[in-house]
């Protein structure tokens, strides 16, 4: 069986991390130690207020990340009832979240989903890393873009329409 396959001129730098959904960080983390060798994970709470975000709603999330062998992995506790990472937990139960994916080219990259029609669900800047998340369909996969290779200012916004989710190019605030 051969699919034609459209060729994006769009390069992906790496793989940065799978994210999971789950109800405690410690817990899942105790798990994971008990049969992998992941180190002493880093675990802190992250609060996204509204003005640390160009869309979506605020959140607050406890985070661990842990290393299985070459694989970074993103433990993702909602601290709030009303995160996408709750409603996620609560229609789907725990698991993969999101894949994470490294790139230069964020604004590029945010550019070409947006126009293949995929729904941003939340964008962010985080100790100067612009972050999005992406619903992707056909294939239900929940895709993070994290610009990994320049940080920004608090002066740098995407601009976004109300209600729209397009053009997410840095602009001045």
């Amino acid at each position: 069986m051969a699919w034609k396959l459209e060729k994006s001129p769009v390069q992906i730098a790496n793989l940065s991390h799978v994210g999971i959904a789950v109800r405690s960080v410690e817990r899942t983390a105790k798990f994971l130690s008990s049969i992998w060798n992941i180190g002493d994970p880093e675990v802190y709470d992250y609060e996204a207020k509204q003005e640390d975000l160009f869309f979506g709603e605020a959140f607050k999330l406890r985070i661990a990340h842990v290393k299985v062998g070459p694989l970074q992995i993103e433990l993702l506790e909602p601290l709030d009832v009303k995160s996408i990472w709750s409603k996620f937990i609560e229609e789907k139960g725990e698991g993969i979240h999101h894949i994470a994916l490294g790139v230069s080219n964020y604004d590029e990259m945010v550019k070409v989903t947006q126009e293949k029609g995929h729904k941003l669900l939340v964008s962010a800047v985080f100790e100067g890393c612009r972050w999005c998340y992406f619903d992707t369909s056909p294939g239900g996969i929940v895709i993070e873009y994290r610009e990994e290779y320049r940080r920004v200012t608090a002066l740098e916004e995407p601009v976004v329409s109300a209600g729209d989710s397009r053009g997410l190019e840095s602009a001045p605030r």
